[in-house]
């Protein structure tokens, strides 16, 4: 039996109404597990609120539970315990969950290797592709059947997060975890189809002005395999293709998939003197270490940070701090 959610299905038994939580600018792993785990609750005779700072992405919205979502929390609490699943830093939670004060029990369920246990519990699991495949775990231990809506959102929290079972964070137990939840339930090709192949006009409208920001660097000194791709979302390009921002995800793997490239970034503006900076890496280069000298997070071949100043400004630090991960795991 897995002993490492005993102490949270205590605090469950003891509580009646929990809240659920991610992290601001949720994607496919952060939904998936906030839904998966308040259905999970739901199903075992509790209350629990889902809520998300920002609005939940048009391609998730078909995902069971994503209409109870609720983006205010005046009036929803007190809760017994809260959940945040999927976030590696309490401040990510957003500005709701921090008006709230220090909640009395915060339980920290993570998958990321920069997570700063935030948690009066914490169960964090770095070799875990997705923290949809703790919350499958829990319902194991917890011996909580697993529905198709419970499913689902499982299946899409792993599918998403290991970019279709395509990135190194698959693991065996992952890929037997993700075929018990299609026997539960899910449908892959219905996942595909919402999360991969559904996307508005606007969106490719929005990468073609992308695409033509793109420029990569040689680090010199550095191998034939070494480069740095880089893309630039602007805000005035989000105004002329009446595109939403999150229309925008998954835009810096066409930086990291090109030949001769190591790593990946996406230099986003969220607004004037600000820019998201999303980073992907394919083999050498740790780009959670580059991602944390500026106060961000992630994985080793996904992370992210946020920076403010002028583009000039940002690229030039972070290209830096790339450069400096190039040569150190070429060293290795």
């Amino acid at each position: 039996m897995d002993k490492r959610f005993d102490s949270v299905v205590e605090k469950i038994k003891a509580g009646k109404r929990f809240m659920v939580v991610s992290h601001v600018n949720p994607e496919g792993d952060a939904i998936g597990s906030l839904l998966g785990l308040t259905l999970t609750l739901r199903n075992m005779g509790k209350e629990a609120i889902p809520y998300l700072e920002d609005p939940v992405p048009e391609i998730y919205k078909f995902l069971p539970g994503a209409d109870d979502i609720v983006h205010d929390l005046k009036g929803k609490g007190p809760f017994d315990c809260i959940f945040a699943v999927d976030c590696g830093k309490l401040d990510r939670l957003g500005r709701g969950v921090a008006s709230m004060g220090n909640p009395e029990c915060l339980i920290n369920i993570d998958h990321h290797t920069t997570n700063d246990r935030f948690g009066e519990i914490n169960i964090i699991d770095a070799k875990a592709s997705a923290t949809g495949e703790m919350i499958y775990d829990f319902c194991k231990a917890a011996g909580v059947e697993i529905t198709p809506e419970v499913a689902i959102n499982l299946y899409v929290a792993i599918h998403t997060d290991t970019g279709s079972f395509r990135y190194s964070s698959t693991t065996p137990e992952s890929l037997i975890k993700a075929g018990e939840l299609l026997r539960l339930g899910a449908d892959p090709w219905e996942v595909a189809m919402r999360v991969y192949e559904n996307y508005p006009p606007q969106k490719f409208k929005l990468l073609s002005k992308v695409l033509a920001t793109l420029d990569i660097i040689h680090p010199e000194g550095a191998g034939p395999e070494s480069g740095i791709a880089t893309l630039v979302v602007k805000l005035d390009m989000f105004k002329s293709t009446e595109a939403d921002e999150d229309l925008s995800d998954g835009f810096v793997n066409y930086a990291r998939g090109i030949a001769g490239v190591e790593v990946g970034a996406l230099f986003r503006e969220c607004c004037p003197g600000k820019y998201k900076v999303s980073l992907r890496s394919k083999k050498i280069v740790d780009v959670s270490k580059v991602a944390n000298a500026f106060g961000g997070g992630g994985h080793a071949h996904a992370a992210g940070l946020t920076l403010k100043g002028s583009l000039e400004e940002i690229r030039a630090k972070v290209i830096g701090e790339i450069e400096k991960e190039i040569r150190e795991a070429q060293k290795r």
